[in-house]
């Protein structure tokens, strides 16, 4: 990999403009932070440790990039895409990751605190043990997600595609799930007081925590397709 530095790079944009080809690059440990990144190809780049805080990484691509331990705190990674990428210690609190392709990308662990995660595509992601205090997820998909032991007070799960989503154990207290998809779910053992399941759809297959009444809590059970044959 090419070690570059912050200076080397503020000169690319200087007289390339913003969307840069660093593919492969060793970004490991530079501050990069409050830069413009948009467009920028960092597929396969390296950039442990680094801190991009509020950075401007709209639109890039982090395929197979190292993320590990980086800080994106505050940085808008709207419509990013993360495929393959690594990210455990990743800091991603209060960071945009809207519309950003995060699926079946490993977060154990991840901090996404109070990020901004509006119809993301997380579908098959392992959230495991992940932070996601306050995180909007309005409209995302996250089918088939594990949410396991997640911390996720305050989170707003509006009208999410949650069908088949794991969330044994989590913190979901005061959560806000109206509207979205729960079929197949698994909310056994889940914290959820204060929990709004207004208008969630589950189904045969959503297991629910023993003190949870889904039709108490204003839940909506979707019914088996009845089919008649012809006769």
């Amino acid at each position: 990999m090419t070690k570059l530095t912050r200076e080397k790079i503020e000169q690319q944009i200087e007289t390339q403009g913003t969307a840069l080809s660093l593919a492969g690059a060793d970004l490991s440990g530079l501050n990069l932070s409050n830069l413009e990144l948009s467009g920028t190809n960092f597929t396969n780049a390296n950039l442990s440790g680094a801190n991009l805080k509020n950075a401007q990484v709209r639109v890039v691509n982090l395929s197979g990039a190292n993320l590990e331990n980086s800080n994106f705190r505050g940085a808008n990674l709207s419509e990013a895409i993360f495929r393959g990428a690594k990210m455990q210690g990743t800091n991603f609190s209060n960071a945009y990751l809207i519309k950003a392709n995060l699926a079946n990308v490993d977060l154990r662990g991840v901090n996404l605190s109070r990020s901004k995660l509006d119809e993301v595509n997380m579908s098959g992601s392992n959230l495991e043990a992940a932070n996601l205090d306050r995180a909007f997820a309005v409209r995302s998909a996250m089918s088939g997600a594990n949410f396991s032991q997640a911390d996720m007070p305050d989170m707003n799960l509006k009208e999410a595609d949650l069908s088949e989503a794991n969330f044994r154990g989590a913190n979901m207290r005061a959560a806000f799930l109206e509207g979205a998809t729960l079929t197949g779910a698994d909310l056994r053992q889940i914290n959820h007081k204060d929990t709004n399941f207004q208008r969630a759809v589950y189904n045969e297959l959503t297991q629910w925590a023993e003190d949870i009444d889904p039709i108490a809590v204003g839940a909506v059970q979707k019914k088996k397709k009845r089919w008649f044959g012809l006769f």
